[in-house]
């Protein structure tokens, strides 16, 4: 009876820290970030560059809402300590603005979904101010690593 209700336990366990089936987590990792499944209902990964910029990013699904939703949702959520800055978006994402001391935090949500009713929301922190075709660039090379993952 204990090795059944043990096996269950397991069983369960190993449910709850599954990803996704439209994720390829052997990408994820050859992309050097790391799973973090401390979050039942978001399936997150992360990494730290070795300039001190931390990337943060998250899939969640939510039927039959718009990434602009998404987007006003992640603002609207944001911790009271972190000061918004601003909201702007490019051809290919929604883009909000934060500060909290001397970082800077960019939650970025790509307008399109390449797969449906899942959502991404990327958190990139770094003590630098970034604008235009900088910042562009960084959102295009995430978004990219971030989709390249969903099968």
């Amino acid at each position: 009876m204990k090795k059944i209700i043990l096996g269950l336990f397991l069983i369960l366990g190993a449910i709850s820290f599954a990803a996704p089936k439209y994720v390829n987590t052997d990408k994820i990792t050859q992309l050097g970030y790391k799973i973090d499944n401390d979050i039942p209902e978001i399936f997150l990964f992360q990494k730290m560059d070795p300039d001190g910029t931390g990337i943060s990013i998250s899939l969640f699904e939510i039927p039959n809402k718009s990434s602009k939703y998404i987007s006003d949702m992640e603002k609207e959520n944001t911790p009271s300590e972190a000061q918004f800055i601003s909201s702007v978006q490019n051809n290919r994402a929604y883009v909000n603005k934060f500060r909290y001391l001397d970082v800077y935090t960019y939650n970025f949500v790509p307008k399109k979904q390449k797969v449906k009713d899942c959502h991404i929301s990327v958190l990139y922190m770094t003590k630098e101010n970034l604008s235009g075709e900088k910042l562009n660039k960084i959102i295009d090379k995430i978004l990219n690593d971030a989709e390249s993952v969903l099968k």
